[in-house]
């Protein structure tokens, strides 16, 4: 498993906190397709295939609390 990049975890961060990709976007200052695609690598990284999914694993890993 590879480990999530900083950038992604901030991501993962916001969805935890119920944004979305456009929100999240517009507090980093980049596009929901760049958000879509940190979601997407982070999914591969933790081998999981929905975003509910994504949450859970990084709860497990300790990517976020």
């Amino acid at each position: 498993m590879s480990t999530v990049t900083p950038r992604e975890t901030e991501v993962i961060r916001w969805m935890a906190a119920g944004k979305t990709a456009a929100e999240i976007g517009t507090i980093l200052g980049i596009s929901h397709i760049t958000v879509n695609t940190h979601i997407a690598n982070a999914k591969m990284k933790l081998g999981v295939f929905k975003e509910t999914a994504l949450l859970a694993a990084a709860l497990r890993n300790g990517i976020i609390r």
